[in-house]
């Protein structure tokens, strides 16, 4: 449904304001024991999580030196949003750039580990490919022999839905939970002499399609793992962007029928904007070299969609990982990744509350805080 500005949203953003100047306002306990996820229980219908760019650099399971930073997070993330969570791309660094049978060897190690860490946590993930998960920029533009390599793999070993269009099943799908509905895309395609970053063709009629097939849910998200609506905060990122941003078709079928947010990463940074009435909300970190990461966590009611960001601090000590072709050997993750003390103690920090609210005619921004205040990412 296409959505519109309310008074009391005005009123608020106001009101509000004060939480911009520092992003950041106590989520966790005061108390002498330690935090415990989830950050609140507000009776909503069902939570979720979503989290781009974990890891976005070759990290095994198990790594030594992470995994009580990971059991902590991902056992929070369980409780946070247990209905599932969404990972919009980047998922390890994947530079196999050989042959064939390099990148079947390392994705069945890296991702197949990638996918047991989640079943293990019994957190059901829905990730969207990057391009990482095409080897990287350097994949896509200079090794596209491989990029059918890539793909095959992804939808072996992660086992997404099947329901997307023919040349992307397994890597395009929906799903549909109570009165939400999520889309997630590849916006990697085939352009004959090198890969388009774009949803077009096939793809881009399938997804028109659910998106008239989901027009009686109450609310719609999409998922894709580069921003369409610049500009966005960046950080260790090629910083790519959708193909003709908010002119290309993607992104004006998302504005005919409505869709509430859009949710990708790839910038390893926040930044969150209403666009044509879409609420476009980049997020996700890169673990093992970025110390502030991030989450969001939505919350569906029968009547509003609640969603909002959480920032905590990790810090890393020890060498650097190794097997990370075509980089140098510094310029890869640390071996050890902790949790701060600040975070164990109080849990996250709350960046930013969005709340979207049910109407018969036009979905209500019914409140902004924080990271959703216009322009608060412009402050950094």
């Amino acid at each position: 449904m296409k959505k519109i500005f309310s008074v009391k949203s005005l009123f608020l953003m106001v009101i509000l304001s004060g939480i911009a100047v520092s992003g950041l306002f106590a989520a966790g306990h005061e108390h002498g024991e330690d935090f415990e996820f989830p950050t609140s229980d507000k009776g909503a219908n069902f939570c979720f999580t979503s989290f781009p760019d974990l890891f976005n650099w070759n990290i095994d399971y198990p790594q030594p030196g992470w995994e009580d930073a990971m059991d902590w997070f991902l056992g929070g993330m369980k409780k946070e949003g247990p209905a599932f969570s969404l990972n919009a791309g980047d998922i390890m660094d994947a530079r196999w750039w050989e042959n064939p049978d390099q990148v079947r060897r390392k994705t069945n190690q890296y991702w197949g580990g990638f996918a047991r860490r989640f079943r293990d946590k019994n957190i059901r993930l829905f990730i969207a490919p990057g391009d990482h998960e095409y080897g990287d920029d350097g994949g896509l533009k200079n090794h596209k022999d491989l990029v059918p390599v890539f793909a095959e793999q992804f939808v072996k070993i992660f086992n997404m839905p099947v329901n997307g269009p023919e040349h992307k099943k397994g890597l395009a799908y929906s799903f549909t939970k109570g009165n939400l509905a999520v889309i997630s895309v590849d916006q990697f395609e085939d352009k004959g002499d090198k890969m388009g970053m774009t949803v077009s063709g096939k793809q881009l009629e399938w997804f028109e399609n659910e998106l008239k097939k989901y027009s009686d849910k109450d609310f719609i998200i999409v998922q894709g793992h580069m921003p369409a609506a610049g500009p966005v905060r960046s950080k260790n990122s090629s910083a790519n962007m959708l193909k003709g941003g908010t002119n290309s078709a993607f992104w004006k079928t998302m504005v005919k029928y409505g869709v509430d947010a859009y949710l990708c990463g790839e910038h390893h940074r926040i930044t969150a904007k209403r666009v044509d009435g879409i609420w476009q909300i980049v997020h996700g970190a890169l673990w093992g070299t970025q110390t502030d990461v991030n989450y969001l966590r939505g919350s569906v009611f029968d009547d509003k969609l609640v969603l909002e960001l959480f920032k905590f601090d990790v810090e890393y000590s020890g060498g650097h990982i190794g097997d990370h072709p075509h980089r140098s050997p510094t310029h890869a993750p640390r071996e050890k990744a902790a949790i701060s003390q600040e975070a164990i103690k109080h849990g996250p920090d709350i960046v930013g509350r969005l709340i979207i609210e049910k109407s018969d005619k036009e979905n209500i921004t019914a409140l902004t805080s924080g990271a959703f205040i216009q322009d608060w990412y412009k402050q950094f």
